[in-house]
């Protein structure tokens, strides 16, 4: 009579209970539930922290006091910030009008990708800011470089302009900062046609083979020739070139005091249209890292420089505040020792040293996160933790 007034359903779970239980036993095998279709990861867990201070895009690695807000992240997604409000949109929706956008997360073929081109919004004043992978949080806590990286420290930025790796190689840092090769050409016939012309440094007249007149500048008149071999030690001695065992210096390209252009950094013979430097530099020893300095110093507005630096003998490059560093940089957001780059297993290896501003690397392209390590991405003074997540609180799959 109890079975009399069960439901319909009961009675088709029943049956299907009793078909699964007969195709297992068919198959040799016990019965599994039905499942959703296997992916990489079911979601993205994200955790935003914001700095309360708006200051050149800074974040506060040593700040208490920190905006923080988490989401599970099922799809794609954009995100982007209104004040300290960091908040998400779907991938189909548009940013709001006055917001900052930050990256945007991307699902496909099962796995997740963060984005270096966050979506544009909808406000024409907007400006997409770079993303920059914070280098303490990568695995192993560092980050091997590359030619071409763009490094962060604080507020201070610097280009990874040359790399060489073999200790027997003989390749010489390229010190050119110019990238369209401009170069200062020796007249072929200069003996002949600048015999009268003076130098305007050791103000002798004559154009030799060994030390022939050249035009470095624009400087026009009697002042436009000056002797090769008296414009070099004019130049070292003004960049003050040290001559270290191993052949470490900072190179800048100087301009000329009079008409302010900048002196070229190549010579060519005409005749034989071989280039050789303006300026003798010591020899540097391998492995060797050129890096550019991108911030423009407040003397000489229109140039950069290079720190040229030797990692011979298992050396540890230092940068930092402190006197003892390498490539010391004199700036309130950098720390004493802010970073440091090691030659290891034939790899350039950028290690943060707990800096209060951070260690950062721009992404030039799509990342895809992995399993078993977090993904930390700083955008002005955000940092969001992505972390992949094989279950998702059930709110997050509705």
């Amino acid at each position: 009579q109890s079975l009399l007034v069960r439901p319909r359903s009961y009675f088709c779970c029943l049956l299907l209970c009793h078909m699964d239980r007969d195709r297992a036993a068919m198959t040799g095998g016990s019965a599994k539930p039905a499942s959703a279709p296997s992916s990489s990861s079911a979601g993205v867990k994200v955790v935003a922290q914001t700095w309360a201070r708006d200051s050149h895009d800074l974040f506060d690695f040593e700040a208490n006091q920190l905006q923080l807000k988490t989401f599970n992240v099922p799809n794609s997604a954009s995100f982007f910030r209104s004040g300290t409000e960091v908040n998400t949109v779907r991938e189909v929706e548009q940013v709001p009008p006055g917001s900052e956008p930050m990256l945007r997360l991307n699902l496909r073929d099962g796995s997740f990708w963060v984005d270096n081109k966050a979506q544009a919004s909808a406000s024409a004043s907007s400006s997409n800011k770079k993303v920059w992978v914070v280098v303490k949080d990568l695995p192993n806590s560092g980050h091997k470089l590359s030619e071409g990286d763009v490094i962060k420290l604080g507020r201070f930025k610097f280009r990874v302009r040359q790399l060489v790796a073999g200790e027997g190689a003989a390749q010489q840092p390229a010190l050119l900062l110019d990238e369209s090769g401009t170069t200062c050409e020796i007249a072929q016939n200069h003996e002949q046609d600048l015999c009268n012309a003076t130098c305007r440094i050791c103000l002798l007249e004559g154009s030799s083979e060994d030390d022939p007149l050249i035009r470095p500048c624009q400087c026009r008149g009697s002042i436009q020739y000056v002797h090769l071999g008296c414009l070099r030690h004019w130049v070292k001695g003004r960049l003050n070139l040290a001559d270290t065992p191993e052949g470490s210096y900072f190179y800048r390209p100087l301009p000329c005091e009079l008409c302010k252009a900048a002196y070229p950094a190549t010579v060519t013979k005409s005749s034989s249209m071989e280039k050789m430097p303006l300026v003798e530099v010591p020899k540097t020893t391998p492995p060797f890292i050129v890096l550019e300095n991108m911030m423009r110093d407040s003397q000489q507005p229109p140039h950069r420089g290079l720190h040229v630096v030797s990692l011979a003998e298992n050396k540890l490059l230092k940068l930092g505040r402190g006197h003892e560093s390498n490539v010391r940089i004199a700036d309130v957001s950098i720390s004493r020792c802010h970073a440091t780059i090691r030659f290891h297993k034939n790899q350039f290896v950028l290690e943060d040293h707990n800096s209060k501003f951070g260690t950062l690397v721009a992404m030039k392209k799509p990342k895809a996160l992995d399993h078993g390590s977090s993904l930390s991405i700083q955008v002005g003074r955000t940092v969001l933790s992505l972390t992949l997540q094989d279950e998702l609180p059930a709110e997050d799959h509705d």
